[in-house]
Formats: C-alpha cells, structure tokens, sequence
C-alpha cells in the first residue's frame, strides 16, 4: 500500500530505477561526473582515523627499555624484521612458512616481557606509519635509526635527511609527464637500488600524492634494493604500510647478486596490472 501510495503521489515515477527521476526528488542530469582512477579526488584527502599519532621520540623511549637486557644494535635489528614479516605473513602466503619460522626463533631469544615491549613497538610503528597519508611523509624509520645512534662514523651509514630527500624529488618529477599519467590512466615506475629505508621513495610518493593528487598505490610502481638486511625491512615497513606497490630486494647493488625478494600487500594484490612491469 505504501509503495502504491508514493506512485500515486509522483506519477512521473515508474519504478525505483527510472531515470528521469528517482523518489527522492534527485534528477538525472544525462551528465555523470567522469571517475579518473589515476587521480585522488579532493573529498578522500581525510584526516587520521587515530586520535592519538604516535612520534619518533614516543617510539624512541620504548626501546631505550629494553638496551639494559640486549644492545640496541641488536634489538633494533630484530624489531624490524619482526614488524616486517607481521605484515608480510597477512598476505604473502608464497613465503609464509619461512618468514613464521624466522619471527618464533627470534622471539625465542626473549622473555614475556621484551615480547609484549616489541608488540608495544610494533603497534604504535603500524599507527605512525600507516597514518602517512593524512599526516604526512617522512622517513619515520630513518630518523628513528639514525637517533638510536646506531649508524656512527665506523659504520659509514648515513640516511639522506628527509627534507633534501624531498627537494630532489621536487626536482626530479616532470609535471607534464605527471599530468599525462593522470590523464592516460598510466603507471609511474621508480627504481632505487641503494633504498636504504626508503626515503627517496617516500618523497617521490609525498610529491606526487599531495602536490598532484596522484593515485600512488595504483598508478605508482618501485623496484628497490639494499645489501643491508635492516635497511630491506626498515623499507618494506614504510612502503607497505604507506600503500605502494612496491618490490625489495635484499641483493648487492653492483653485482645484483640476491638473496630475499619482500612484495608490498599494494603490489601483491594489483600483480596482474603491475607483472608486465616486473620483468
């Protein structure tokens, strides 16, 4: 009765699909807004679903708990590639088995409580680096790196300050070819073969997504490497939890001898639109 009641009142309406118009009142204009996959419309540029973001400092304090039991070197090391495999295991079932042995030996080497201080780290990592989008890029993980003092002069590892690592990518991207990408639908490929822990993609992926509202976990692909394994997961970590399809390989640059292959879940679920790229 209701239904033939509202016909009644709108006689223009023939049924819930017509499309002259609809029983709210909304009319078809014939004119629907044309949807460009490649480009971010203004309306999802969102703040944090977090009320809380976590900083470096925050994260900093946490390890500097746990260096009176084992070194930070050490723990730092085994934080990451924790981090790493957790969100790797989520997706990547090709190496699953492997990567869930690798994490229970190395929490073996711990107690209850230095587990329960790496899940603490881990959580408030996955909330600073997955907010990047809507607070904004940076290399978390270098910076945290750098700060635990853990790359000295002996070293010789020193991560590119994030602020210059923006600044080239500034000067790197061609605006006319950022427009054709948008408007062709076509991807963008990067490839580093000294990543570090990722901060020259970051910037690229900072430039194009907040100055161009370029689609970067569509229409963005990376091929990196390093020859450090911290530096490999440190990367993996920001560029997944960033969303950018993204490959690293923990190989030597010079010769390209490899030994670990790690697929960015953005990568992982787009292969069939990214495979002809990967070759």
């Amino acid at each position: 009765m209701a239904l033939q009641s509202s016909i009644a009142e709108n006689p223009v309406q023939l049924s819930l699909f017509d499309p002259a118009e609809n029983q709210s009142g909304i009319k078809d204009t014939g004119n629907p807004k044309k949807f460009n996959p490649a480009l971010v419309p203004d309306e999802d540029f969102r703040k944090s679903p977090y009320t809380e973001i976590p900083t470096v400092k925050d994260i900093l304090k946490l390890f500097e708990n746990a260096t009176y039991k084992v070194g930070v070197h050490e723990f730092l090391s085994d934080v990451f590639e924790c981090s790493a495999i957790a969100v790797s295991n989520q997706i990547d079932s090709r190496n699953y088995i492997r990567r869930e042995e690798k994490y229970k030996n190395i929490m073996k080497k711990y107690d209850k409580e230095m587990r329960f201080l790496i899940c603490d780290i881990f959580s408030r990592l996955y909330v600073l680096l997955s907010s990047q989008i809507e607070v904004g890029f940076n290399d978390y993980l270098g910076e945290l790196y750098m700060m635990s003092e853990t790359s000295n002069d002996k070293s010789g590892q020193f991560f590119t300050p994030y602020h210059l690592s923006k600044a080239c990518a500034k000067l790197t991207v061609d605006k006319n070819q950022v427009e054709e990408c948008i408007t062709t639908d076509k991807i963008i490929t990067m490839h580093e073969p000294t990543v570090g822990s990722g901060g020259m993609v970051l910037a690229l992926a900072d430039v194009l997504y907040n100055e161009y509202h370029f689609n970067i976990t569509r229409n963005l692909f990376v091929e990196c490497g390093d020859i450090d394994t911290r530096c490999v997961h440190m990367c993996y970590l920001q560029l997944s939890l960033a969303g950018i399809p993204a490959i690293i390989y923990h190989r030597d640059g010079l010769s390209l001898e490899t030994w670990d292959k790690w697929e960015t879940p953005a990568y992982i679920m787009q292969f069939s639109r990214f495979r002809r790229i990967d070759k």
